[in-house]
């Protein structure tokens, strides 16, 4: 444990630590020479890696030219990326309206300022949000997430409801109850995780999204679309919006905007909402507002999501990663069922895995060196380096099923289950994959 700082969303003493020298590639090189490959892209930030020449050099050029900016600086960056920005957003209504863009530096910021422009737009209080969701750490973010993290702490969940998850309420009949139940007077916004998380990755059906944007259009519900984790490629798209034709009121947008190498994040609002403050004030800022290094960065990022050969690779990874799912699924019997979109998925395995002792023996037996375990239901190893061999970790699940005893491809864990819903059998285990670079995934029978 640090004496000088915190570890975040753990108890300080006992929790599991991943001492880091440097980073190469995909890979995190420990204090001991050993190399870790990030199979969770840090926090699903580092979609292009943790050595990204063009993202990097971009962002040496900027701190040689103009490193710092006032939040209301205009310069030749700022209009550029922004209408690149808005651009990959495809939101443009038709008549060259594209909405607007307001810059923040983190996908709580993002939500946030989402919240507040929702409500101030509309003069409503009441924000509807799921409940396995997580949106963020401010107080604001934190009262429409519903997961574990926001259960410690005093918000302001007096002006949140809760809806029925989209398997609970396929066509959102409950969803349409709700609303009438609180007063579609008093509602501001839903808000949602276009495709969730670390809660399990949870793809709406067509009938959920257009049960739920009937009630916003005709009760005057503005839709704000979470799109911290799911945006900038991760599930095959631009956005997530995009797989079901969404055309959100308000858009959140952080983590790969960057790919995690600047704090960087960005709000889009449509022109209705845009329009209302021409004259009216928007009481929403931040210091580093606009930062150039933040738009450097996105500006190269875009370079990357845009190049054909780029995105050729990423298909390639998108249907190479489909197959490894299925198979994982096929040939072992501990899995209950997966969910996929692009390089996002979570696996169900049917029960719990075993307690973290029975795993660490078992590691042993198998001459695996131990690198990182994180809580009682996500399991990360390293084996030694072999010389010559580029890729030499793999990162294994232990997962006790009777015949099918072995061990898994394993990613990221969705302990919320456990901890929210105790009735719930299965443990649902999530997978990233970094997006430029072809990683070996590998199961063990």
């Amino acid at each position: 444990m640090p004496d000088q700082y915190f570890l975040t969303w753990n108890k300080q003493l006992g929790s599991p630590t991943l001492p880091v020298y440097g980073v190469r590639n995909d890979e995190f090189i420990l204090d001991d020479g050993r190399r870790v490959y990030d199979f969770t892209s840090t926090s699903f930030q580092a979609s292009f890696g943790h050595s990204c020449d063009p993202i990097r050099q971009r962002i040496h050029q900027q701190l040689d030219r103009m490193p710092i900016a006032s939040p209301k600086a205009i310069f030749g960056l700022k209009e550029i990326v922004s209408r690149r920005l808005l651009d990959f957003l495809e939101l443009d209504d038709g008549e060259a309206n594209q909405g607007k863009l307001f810059y923040t530096v983190s996908g709580s910021e993002s939500v946030e300022n989402a919240l507040k422009i929702a409500r101030h737009t509309t003069g409503r209080n009441i924000v509807l949000s799921r409940k396995k969701s997580y949106h963020g750490a401010t107080l604001g973010a934190m009262s429409v997430s519903g997961d574990w993290r926001s259960q410690p702490h005093i918000n302001f969940s007096e002006g949140t409801v809760r809806i029925p998850e989209p398997d609970d309420d396929p066509d959102a009949v409950k969803f349409a109850e709700i609303v009438q139940q609180t007063g579609p007077e008093k509602i501001a916004a839903v808000i949602v995780e276009t495709i969730s998380g670390v809660n399990g990755v949870v793809i709406p059906p067509l009938g959920w999204w257009d049960g739920l944007v009937r009630q916003c259009k005709q009760h005057g519900i503005l839709l704000i679309c979470d799109e911290v984790l799911a945006g900038f490629g991760r599930t095959g798209r631009p956005f997530a919006f995009q797989h079901f034709e969404l055309r959100p009121d308000i858009v959140c947008m952080s983590k790969a905007i960057t790919g995690g190498y600047i704090p960087f994040g960005a709000v889009w609002v449509n022109d209705e909402i845009a329009n209302r403050y021409d004259d009216d004030v928007l009481a929403c800022g931040l210091t580093n507002y606009g930062h150039p290094l933040g738009l450097v960065a996105l500006d190269a990022v875009l370079d990357l999501l845009t190049d054909v050969s780029f995105s050729a690779n990423k298909q390639q990874l998108e249907i190479m990663f489909a197959e490894l799912i299925e198979s994982l699924a096929d040939n072992h019997k501990s899995i209950a069922g997966f969910r996929r979109r692009g390089l996002l998925a979570a696996v169900d395995f049917k029960g719990t895995p075993p307690p973290w002792q029975a795993f660490r023996d078992t590691c042993q037996d198998e001459d695996v060196e131990l690198s990182l375990w994180v809580d009682t239901h996500l399991y990360l190893v390293s084996k030694p380096s072999e010389e010559g061999k580029d890729w030499c970790n793999e990162i294994l699940l232990f997962h006790d099923a009777g015949e099918d005893e072995g061990k898994a491809v394993m990613i990221h864990n969705e302990d919320s289950l456990v901890k929210d819903f105790p009735d719930v059998s299965t443990s649902s285990l999530m997978l990233s994959e970094s997006i430029p670079l072809l990683s070996v995934l590998q199961a063990f029978d």
